[in-house]
């Protein structure tokens, strides 16, 4: 940890990447998170005068009951916002980009749930016009939405008994949800039927997704 801040026998040490501070007063320290500070609240406001401490030189620590001298805000709040700039840099999660690179996911997830389990009624699928094909609806959005129809086919792919299959799979995810070359994405498919399908169940195979500009 590293000291952002000193007063006599009271100092402030900080572990950016870890979002964790410690706060030392003579031999005794608490540890705290590094959060943003909030005005003091009444109760602790209280609890400062009944032990001969004026609450005009302290704040919060987010909303916890943690307190720091207000002497320490500007070392404090530069310590979080290096912090947040780490955590911006070091992100593994997806979700952002997830959201925004796979439009249409849940319209056709939800399309291909239903094509899925239409499959299981013999009596429903007489009724099918196209016996072995996806409904309209489904290749219509397969079309419309071509990311999120390979991230669909990698997914069945990532559950392959066969690791370098699953392997490749969550390669392939990742480069969709990354805005990667959906071409290249397919290339590192199997042109094989997922085993999360039958043949009568069978969404797409990955030379059935590539359009034919590929």
């Amino acid at each position: 940890m590293k000291t952002v801040f000193r007063k006599n026998d009271y100092q402030i040490l900080v572990d950016i990447e870890k979002r964790r501070a410690c706060i030392v007063k003579g031999e005794n320290n608490v540890s705290v998170s590094l959060e943003e500070l909030t005005p003091l609240s009444s109760l602790a406001a209280k609890h400062l005068r009944m032990i001969g401490c004026d609450p005009k030189k302290y704040l919060h620590i987010g909303h916890t009951s943690q307190v720091i001298l207000k002497e320490a805000a500007e070392a404090w709040e530069e310590a979080v916002a290096a912090s947040k700039q780490v955590e911006k840099k070091t992100d593994t999660c997806l979700i952002q980009a997830f959201w925004r690179n796979l439009d249409g996911l849940l319209e056709l997830r939800e399309a291909e749930d239903t094509y899925a389990a239409c499959q299981k009624s013999a009596s429903l699928m007489l009724e099918s016009r196209q016996r072995g094909l996806p409904p309209p609806q489904i290749m219509e959005l397969r079309r419309k939405f071509p990311r999120a129809a390979a991230y669909v086919l990698a997914e069945a792919y990532a559950f392959s008994a066969d690791e370098s299959v699953a392997r490749e799979a969550r390669r392939a995810m990742h480069m969709l949800i990354s805005n990667g070359d959906i071409k290249v994405a397919l290339a590192l498919l199997p042109s094989s039927p997922p085993e999360a399908f039958s043949s009568d169940q069978m969404r797409l195979t990955a030379t059935d997704l590539r359009p034919p500009s590929y």
